[in-house]
């Protein structure tokens, strides 16, 4: 749908994750690599008694659907050890620029568009990685999924 916050920029905090990060075909495997993901994570985070540190996120490395480098996964609390294909990971406290978009996910093209015109207008220069981090379920309608995306910035 659209874009339903204004387009900031802030110093994030250091975060600790732990995620999944695989090469794939955007179209062919990623709604399977999400569930199963996200569902491995919260099991091993639940063995652990322990919470996600935040809502999931997708990282995605490079913008090529056909050899995507997609990292899944949630912030951590405080450190962990990873487990099989669960890596541990920092984000480093760094400058980004986000929105938060309202609506499907096949039609976010024109918030992460507004935000490239952003930084583009700015001076400012992506690091070359995005972030979606989902704020609801995939239980609700469509209409109403959040989604703020975050480009970290150099």
């Amino acid at each position: 749908m659209s874009r339903i916050s204004q387009i900031t920029l802030i110093q994030q905090p250091c975060m600790h994750t732990l995620s999944i990060r695989r090469n794939i075909n955007f179209m062919e495997e990623f709604s399977e690599l999400a569930g199963y993901s996200f569902s491995k994570i919260i099991a091993y985070l639940n063995s652990l008694n322990e919470l996600p540190g935040g809502e999931p996120f997708v990282c995605f490395h490079n913008m090529d659907l056909e050899n995507l480098d997609v990292e899944i996964g949630f912030p951590a609390a405080s450190p962990l050890n990873g487990k099989e294909d669960i890596t541990v990971g920092e984000i480093k406290s760094q400058k980004t620029v986000s929105a938060i978009d309202l609506g499907p996910y096949e039609k976010q093209d024109p918030t992460l568009e507004e935000l490239f015109s952003w930084i583009q207008s700015s001076g400012c220069e992506m690091k070359g990685e995005i972030y979606y981090h989902y704020l609801n379920d995939t239980e609700r309608p469509e209409n109403e999924l959040l989604t703020k995306m975050v480009i970290p910035l150099k």
